[in-house]
């Protein structure tokens, strides 16, 4: 087996595993239901537990030196699990803010984080790559949990759903640990810090990422509703929007190593204005599951070639900090979108209001990323 294959396929296991949380939508109207609580509120769920892994993405990096990878994968796995039995028991909002909201969110910062930087470092000479297949596994893991998912929850409940995601999730992580073996990370541990120049450049960063994802976030988090409002099939809505984010991952890994940059920072949220308009426009079921899905395939692509374009801007000393801090763009739009596409809905009784905001926010990403530096591919210092 060449080097750095089997840590690689140890962090797209645990990176497929804990994208099982992007495939919360399937939960929401049955919660709603069991606790009796609008859409807003069960909204804010799905993004605390996005902005719990945004706060562990950005601190937690530091700990990928110091313990051995099978011990980060093995505990993100169980915490991840434990927050979702938590969950499952919950009687409550405030319950399941705890469980799925704060320990599972954490949990699962921690582990895509690590599978991120370990796999960049087990492939340097195909970063692109390495990030793509990590990213699309993250995605992949909602399409296909969704498949088992949906039948859970209608014999068992949300509760029995939740419970049976926690199995599955601590089943790969522990497969994830055999196979990441005991290394530990090697990036950022020169005590190199960033500039003040490398400093502005994560902000624009940071404000073209979080536009650029809002999109993504908002579709991903009411996918189903957004189709079964348009008289589609909401069951199918999970699973397509999950399985095309995957495939925009993917390309993103075929091509990212041998693209110019620039043109994917800029075409990517200019390709997700057109989904963003048809969604806001359709009432249609068909035609708003096609929207859903052309939103999650440019969301998978734009989340798998921004870690490629910090690893390539930064090197492998500062990416850690660096994309810590950019990823804060991608919580705070975790925030913001899936409790505010709820609210709306709420007041309007319709999504096309938070899908044309998105496509506003699509544009002005683009237009950042115009000013992003990219060139010739640097080497690691």
């Amino acid at each position: 087996m060449p080097p750095g294959v089997r840590p690689l396929t140890g962090c797209v296991f645990l990176s497929g595993a804990l994208g099982t949380i992007h495939a919360w939508s399937l939960f929401v109207m049955p919660l709603e239901t069991n606790l009796d609580v609008g859409r807003g509120a069960m909204s804010a769920v799905y993004s605390v537990a996005l902005a719990c892994l945004t706060v562990v993405v950005l601190i937690g990096h530091p700990l990928f030196r110091h313990l051995p990878g099978a011990v980060v994968a093995t505990i993100a796995a169980v915490g991840a699990a434990g927050g979702l039995l938590l969950a499952a028991e919950a009687s409550s909002l405030t319950g399941l803010v705890v469980g799925y909201g704060v320990v599972f969110g954490g949990a699962n910062g921690l582990g895509y984080a690590f599978a991120l930087q370990r796999s960049a470092e087990a492939t340097p000479d195909r970063r692109g790559w390495a990030l793509g297949l990590v990213t699309a596994a993250y995605a992949l893991g909602a399409a296909t949990a969704a498949v088992a998912l949906e039948a859970r929850i209608d014999a068992a409940g949300p509760e029995g759903g939740l419970r049976l995601l926690a199995g599955l999730i601590l089943g790969a992580g522990l497969v994830s640990a055999l196979l990441v073996g005991g290394g530990r990370s090697t990036a950022g541990g020169t005590g190199r810090t960033l500039s003040e120049d490398d400093r502005r450049l994560v902000g624009r960063l940071w404000a073209a990422y979080g536009l650029a994802v809002l999109a993504g976030l908002t579709a991903l988090g009411h996918a189903a509703a957004i189709v079964q409002e348009a008289g589609g099939p909401d069951g199918a809505a999970v699973a397509v929007a999950g399985f095309t984010c995957a495939v925009g991952g993917v390309w993103i890994a075929l091509v990212a190593d041998r693209s110019q940059l620039r043109r994917l920072l800029v075409g990517l949220p200019f390709g997700s204005v057109a989904a963003l308009l048809l969604g806001a426009s359709t009432g249609h079921g068909l035609a708003a599951l096609a929207a859903v899905s052309g939103i999650a395939f440019t969301y998978g692509a734009v989340i798998a070639v921004y870690p490629f374009a910090v690893n390539k801007l930064f090197g492998k000393n500062r990416y850690p900090a660096a994309y810590g801090w950019m990823f804060t763009a991608w919580g705070t739009a975790g925030l913001v979108g899936p409790i505010g596409a709820g609210l709306l809905f709420e007041a309007t009784g319709s999504y096309g209001l938070p899908l044309l905001l998105a496509a506003v926010a699509a544009v002005g990403s683009a237009n950042l990323a115009r000013s992003l530096p990219t060139g010739p591919r640097e080497p690691w210092p």
